[in-house]
């Protein structure tokens, strides 16, 4: 945690929303005991990792199954996000960097 901001590491990497559902909410469980889903908008940036010459995943998938993971634990529903910013890049080994931040109400923009 950085403030409102939530910065979290999976050390996987896979488009199964059941996976990251059970990884991210068995992490929420150990280290957030109390921590509820909050109302709001939200920006989320994913970052996808892969290892040079390992399988590239689908960007689409991996965002939707973070999302559906984040839902009930970070924000009540992936349709509060109003931001997203998804990347792929070569790292070190195959991973999910997400960060999800509360959008403060001077930053959302009326449509």
């Amino acid at each position: 945690m950085a403030g409102d901001s939530l910065h979290l590491r999976v050390d996987s990497l896979t488009s199964q929303t059941r996976r990251f559902k059970v990884l991210i909410g068995e992490f929420f469980r150990t280290e957030f005991e109390r921590a509820r889903p909050k109302w709001g908008p939200y920006e989320v940036t994913i970052v996808i990792e892969r290892a040079p010459g390992s399988p590239v995943a689908d960007t689409d998938r991996v965002a939707k199954a973070v999302l559906d993971a984040l839902g009930g634990v970070v924000f009540h529903d992936d349709s509060q996000v109003e931001r997203l910013l998804v990347e792929k890049v070569v790292g070190e080994r195959a991973r999910v960097r997400v960060k999800a931040r509360p959008i403060p109400a001077g930053e959302v923009q009326a449509a």
